[in-house]
């Protein structure tokens, strides 16, 4: 079993840079404190969540201008089943387990979810510029084809809150395989690494904004 648990976003931290994800994920010796976009981020999220949540809190001055967003994801739910920051996570036989489970191994959080049938239509919130990963899209379709044996079809979309703009791909069954093959290859790049603990330092501008800048010699 491996004893690596991985998400998105710990994916794409060893592909910047893997010497970054040994000292932040490995050893934890390490972490990263976030900043002030990071934290209006995080409160614009909890906004849109409690929106949308069974509790239909307001939304607050910072985020009152989704409120045109928000009804239209309801009347798009009509009929179906709407859940917001859902958890899903695969164990590595690729069955669902649970986010804090012992087999934990893929994990992902899902901002809205409308599950209607054989369909479903999911969101990701982005508050930052628009650079769309169609990676991360493509591992929430392959979360919600295990959660969801019902659903033959995904429609992601990343959503750019600040241009209101989105992008969008759809992802059928028949793509499963495809997208398995493609991430499971990043995975084995990752577990190879702990393998034979080699974990090389992948200099680029994203070194000034690294929380091992006070001692990687390649931060500037």
């Amino acid at each position: 079993m491996s004893k690596l648990s991985h998400s998105y976003s710990s994916i794409k931290m060893y592909e910047n840079c893997p010497k970054r994800y040994y000292h932040q994920r490995i050893t934890k010796e390490v972490k990263d404190e976030g900043s002030a976009v990071t934290l209006y981020g995080e409160r614009i999220h909890k906004s849109l969540e409690d929106r949308l949540s069974e509790a239909r809190a307001e939304l607050g001055r910072e985020a009152e201008r989704y409120e045109p967003l928000c009804k239209s994801i309801e009347m798009l739910a009509q009929g179906g089943v709407l859940t917001v920051e859902e958890e899903m996570t695969l164990n590595v036989d690729l069955e669902p387990t649970g986010w804090w489970a012992k087999d934990a191994w893929m994990r992902s959080k899902i901002d809205v979810l409308v599950r209607k049938g054989p369909k479903a239509v999911m969101f990701d919130w982005k508050t930052g510029k628009r650079r769309p990963d169609f990676d991360q899209l493509e591992l929430f379709a392959l979360q919600v084809f295990k959660h969801y044996p019902e659903v033959q079809e995904v429609k992601t979309t990343f959503v750019w809150l600040k241009e209101m703009k989105m992008d969008s791909e759809t992802y059928t069954r028949d793509d499963e395989a495809a997208l398995w093959s493609k991430l499971l290859s990043k995975v084995q790049r990752i577990e190879a690494s702990a393998e034979h603990e080699n974990w090389p330092a992948k200099p680029s501008g994203l070194c000034g904004w690294c929380p091992c800048k006070t001692f990687c010699e390649f931060a500037k």
